[in-house]
């Protein structure tokens, strides 16, 4: 059991250091760490289904032990992020004030029509429109446009609107959502005297939520008939 400990140690270290040299485009959402788990785990659980002569214990011993170094390496890069650019990549500036940084491109892999399709993808028609664009750690690359790119916000425009946050279902599909009505610190009460005002049953509403704001958003339930 030691050895097989120490295998998957060894594994986790290497698959790491290959992920860290792929560079961070290669990644999708995740960290370069918690990829190498994924990949791990996914291949260690499958041995003792696939091959039942393989005790349950040699697949338990490895995923205990990976997701016990991921738990650490969490902890120990929360409290020394300088660590962090070890395991993980830090993030690229591929542009600055609508200048492309040519030299940092080469150097993580990326041709300037992926960029060029990236900026698109962000809504903007031209590399000079860009103020920064940044490949962050997830492979992600983050577009900021320049301030004359931006549409108007209401605020350059004088306005002033009033914050609707967001909508908590209430009802969904003729079932009550007790938490979100508790969270809007409503009761049974309230929305029986709502379905009333409408001559409502739960089970005739596809839908019912309700913004911070205290606007109600109604979906009657069509007739399945």
């Amino acid at each position: 059991m030691l050895t097989i400990l120490l295998r998957t140690i060894i594994i986790y270290i290497i698959l790491i250091g290959t992920m860290r040299l792929m560079g961070k485009r290669q990644l999708g959402e995740l960290e370069i760490s918690e990829l190498v788990t994924t990949l791990l785990i996914s291949e260690i659980a499958t041995l003792p289904i696939g091959d039942p002569s393989i005790p349950v214990v040699y697949a338990v011993i490895p995923l205990v032990t990976i997701l016990t170094m991921e738990v650490a390496l969490s902890m120990i890069l929360l409290k020394c992020p300088r660590l962090k650019n070890i395991a993980s990549a830090r993030p690229s500036i591929l542009i600055r004030h609508g200048t492309v940084d040519q030299g940092e491109l080469r150097r993580i892999r990326i041709s300037i029509d992926e960029l060029i399709s990236e900026v698109r993808q962000a809504g903007l028609p031209s590399l000079s429109d860009v103020d920064y664009a940044i490949l962050e750690q997830n492979g992600k690359i983050s577009v900021i446009p320049r301030k004359n790119a931006q549409p108007p916000a209401a605020k350059d425009l004088g306005l002033h609107l009033t914050e609707n946050g967001i909508v908590h279902a209430i009802i969904e599909d003729g079932t009550v959502n007790r938490y979100n009505l508790k969270l809007l610190q409503l009761n049974d009460a309230w929305l029986e005297e709502k379905l009333d005002e409408r001559s409502l049953d739960p089970e005739d509403v596809f839908f019912l939520g309700m913004d911070d704001d205290g606007t109600l958003y109604w979906i009657k339930k069509e007739d399945e008939a």
